[in-house]
């Protein structure tokens, strides 16, 4: 018989991630152990299910892959079509950490500068960067706010962890004068396993 080499898989990485979250004090440290994991993740994406890799064709799957009972963490499997892009949202106030397992992403980051009023806000672009294959970034409020779009002419997997199960964001849609976006609130939602 021949040596097998185990591959870090969910349950490697929900182990870890748990550890990490019960062990770090502030959430900087959290997100840069958290995104050293999620490379370790999406380095071999034997162990992610093939149902959790179907995509929509109307809009981004969003396959729930694992939800921490304590609420201190959740990580999700998105998967974009060619040409899907989300909104600009933010995260409803927590850290993330995102990786592309499979395809390329750009990302445009927006950093909340001013809240004029209830529902709008100032925001300023802060960046355009292309996340290829085993690419990591994160998000720490205030800079948790960004667009995703799908490059390329075939799906996308992303894999993202939250502090939080992440079940609201907002999406700022932008008004005339420049800068300024109205702010609407979103309720998400798991994409159905047939």
């Amino acid at each position: 018989m021949g040596n097998q080499v185990k591959h870090y898989d969910l349950d490697d990485f929900v182990r870890e991630m748990t550890a990490v979250v019960e062990q770090s004090e502030r959430d900087d440290d959290l997100v840069d152990e958290a995104e050293d994991l999620v490379g370790k993740l999406i380095s071999d994406t034997s162990w992610l299910p093939v149902e959790k890799m179907e995509p929509d064709a109307d809009h981004y799957a969003r396959h729930s892959l694992y939800w921490d009972p304590q609420d201190r963490f959740e990580v999700l499997a998105l998967v974009w079509s060619p040409g899907q892009a989300t909104p600009i949202h933010d995260h409803d106030g927590t850290w993330g950490v995102e990786g592309v397992a499979a395809g390329r992403m750009k990302v445009t980051n927006f950093l909340k500068m001013e809240d004029v009023s209830d529902d709008v806000v100032k925001l300023r672009n802060s960046g355009v960067m292309t996340f290829n294959q085993q690419s990591t970034g994160q998000l720490l409020p205030p800079a948790d706010c960004h667009i995703l779009e799908q490059q390329g002419d075939k799906p996308t997997i992303t894999i993202h962890v939250y502090g939080k199960q992440l079940r609201k964001f907002k999406i700022f849609d932008p008004l005339e004068e420049e800068e300024t976006f109205k702010v609407r609130k979103h309720i998400v939602a798991y994409t159905e396993e047939s």
